[in-house]
């Protein structure tokens, strides 16, 4: 990874393991984020993934939130529920994030925080102004694009 003054949250819990792997490189640069610091972590007791990285996600007429941190995760290959996935984000210290999803039947949970404390709590205006697609008995929200 190059090197950045904002770096991706890290877990403090025990079990989780840095893949630095070759594998894991080419899923960042798939996922779009190689040109963002981002790390993917593994916890192999819970089959949990993590790409965490810092972005800047800004999206023309939308306010300009600086960076942000971002985590993905999964679980088994597939969707985390969203009980814990909450585990996941005090692993990060990021329990103020925002879900926020765009992708059909997704794989994935998106979490979304300005890295500024001033913004946190920050909540996308797609959350009011998309469709809320709802899967899995409600516990995962997808919103897809209105225009």
């Amino acid at each position: 990874m190059t090197d950045f003054i904002l770096k991706p949250k890290r877990p403090a819990g025990t079990g989780w393991l840095l893949d630095s792997s070759d594998l894991a490189q080419e899923a960042i640069r798939r996922a779009g984020v190689g040109s963002w610091p981002c790390e993917v972590w593994l916890h192999r007791q819970h089959g949990i993934c993590v790409f965490s990285a810092v972005e800047v996600a800004r999206e023309a007429g939308q306010p300009d939130l600086g960076p942000e941190y971002h985590l993905s995760i999964s679980q088994h290959g597939g969707r985390i529920s969203a009980a814990d996935a909450l585990w996941v984000l005090a692993q990060f210290d990021l329990l103020d994030a925002k879900e926020d999803n765009h992708v059909p039947h997704g794989l994935v949970r998106n979490f979304w925080r300005p890295v500024a404390d001033r913004l946190s709590g920050y909540e996308c205006p797609c959350q009011g102004e998309e469709p809320a697609i709802r899967e899995d008995k409600g516990d995962y929200v997808w919103r897809g694009v209105t225009k």
